[in-house]
Parts: structure tokens; sequence; C-alpha cells
């Protein structure tokens, strides 16, 4: 296999990966039955109008669909592609008029400042380092002024910033790497990296994803226990749903989709995060 390092691509806005995947969501959320056609989505979530942003725009529909949501292309013959977020076993009714559920995509939008410690843009494209992870390819980059191969593992969001966890083959030793400090990125063809069969996947879920600081939500939930797991994951007990939250405001976004389905039941510094976004929404 040619070690020549393959062209990545995405000349996206600097907003983190999970942000764009949101507002991605919570876009065609909004939209109801009506949809969004290509050129509106592209504007508002902040893709770049050109064939790299729709492209950009199709992995991450693709993306959404990978967790379980349902999105169709609603579009006659000869127009633009007009895409549905259709409701399913994933996607619960959100029990908010069109109003209220504007003002809470505010209000998750300001509550980044609550989850991220730094605003400065990322100097290195964190799709590529997913895309890297997740088709096992060797990095190359230099790091604290030494050059480094690395065998990608895994990759965790933290506050502002994300860490790639994978094998240093001059040290032969795991390692994480603060993506921050990531200088001279080359990425290898898919398959060129040593990876144990052990090492598990990265999930496309975000919310498993790493962002803040873990705890545990219990959920009351008698007769949606289903539905829950479907979106928030955890472990049931009877009526009552134990979640890992390292995500807040996907798991915050997702527990209002649940609606009447679950009742936040604790820890109490949950339920106030909850009520002070449903506050600054309504």
């Amino acid at each position: 296999m040619s070690s020549a390092p393959v062209a990545y691509r995405r000349p996206m806005t600097a907003r983190p990966a999970y942000d764009r995947l949101l507002n991605l969501a919570l876009t065609l959320s909004g939209a109801g039955r009506v949809g969004v056609n290509t050129p509106d989505l592209l504007q508002r979530v902040g893709y770049a109008d050109d064939e790299a942003g729709k492209r950009a725009l199709m992995r991450d529909l693709d993306d959404l669909r990978a967790v379980g949501l349902r999105i169709d292309n609603a579009a006659g013959d000869g127009e633009y592609a007009r895409y549905v977020l259709q409701p399913g076993d994933v996607r619960l009714q959100v029990e908010f008029t069109a109003a209220q559920r504007t003002a809470l995509s505010a209000a998750l939008a300001t509550a980044q400042g609550r989850v991220t410690n730094d605003a400065r843009p990322l100097p290195v494209d964190v799709d590529r380092v997913r895309e890297a992870v997740r088709a096992r390819c060797l990095m190359r980059f230099v790091y604290n002024g030494t050059p480094r191969e690395v065998d990608p593992y895994s990759y965790q969001w933290i506050p502002g910033d994300v860490l790639l966890v994978g094998r240093d083959r001059a040290a032969d030793r795991v390692k994480s790497f603060s993506v921050r400090r990531l200088l001279d990125l080359q990425i290898e063809g898919p398959g060129t990296a040593d990876i144990p069969a052990d090492v598990p996947r990265p999930s496309l879920d975000p919310v498993t994803w790493l962002v803040d600081e873990p705890v545990t939500a219990e959920l009351h939930c008698p007769g949606f226990t289903d539905d829950v797991v479907a979106l928030v994951g955890g472990e049931i007990s009877g009526d009552t749903a134990t979640v890992p939250v390292t995500n807040r405001r996907i798991f915050f976004t997702r527990l209002i989709e649940l609606g009447s389905r679950a009742r936040l039941a604790g820890p109490q510094i949950l339920r106030d995060e909850l009520r002070s976004l449903l506050q600054a929404a309504l």
C-alpha cells in the first residue's frame, strides 16, 4: 500500500464537530415535515457554499443516520435535495412549539461557554482525526518538538480540546496527545496503522463523547424505558434508568426530546442546569 499521505478534506468552520451535528439536527427538527433544502442547510449550519461544503453536509447527514435518525430526501425531480427528519423510534415527538424550539436552540448554543474552557479554534480539523481513527490510518505529526508516528486507538472530547490516544511507535507506548499541540499533521492511507484487535472503535453517537466531567443521571421513565435507552443509553432497573452523562448539552437535548416520557430525578446539579436552560429558552 502506498505510503503517500491521504489528501483529506473539509475546509469547515472551526466549530467542533459535535456542535455542528447538533445544529444540523436541530435545524432539521425545527423544519418539521417541510424539511430544508441543500442551499438553506449550507447557510444555516455554516458549511462552505461549494462542492466541499456539500460533501461535508452529506457526511454529517450520514453520521446522524448512523446514530438512528431517519432523514429522507423529499425533493421532486429537478429540485434541490430537501431533507426531512422523520419521526421514529429514536426521534421522539418534542413537546415544544416552533418558537420555543428556536429559543431552546439559542440557549443550547449559549451553553457552549459552560463546557468549553478555551474558545480558540483547534489548529487541526477534528474530522481528520476522527476519520483517521475510524479508518485505522497511521498518523505522523510533530509534538513538543519531536516527530511522532502514532497508531491511533481512539479520541475523546474534553473542554476546549480533543485528546488523541494511540501507540507512539518510537517509544512503543500508548500515550495521549492534545490535538491543540499537533503540528504538521499527515495521515496515511486506511489500514496503515497497527491496531490491536481488542481496541474498541469510537462511537459516532455524540451523547457518548467525553466533553464534560462524568456524572450519573437517574431518570424515572415508567413505560418508556426502551425510548430512554434508544436516545441516551444507560442501564434499566424497574422504571428507573441510570445514565452516565459525559456530554451534557447532547444529553439535555435528548432529554427534552423525551418530554413527559422521562423525568430527571437526579443528581441536583443536572436538575439545576436543565432548569436554567429551560428558563432561558422559555
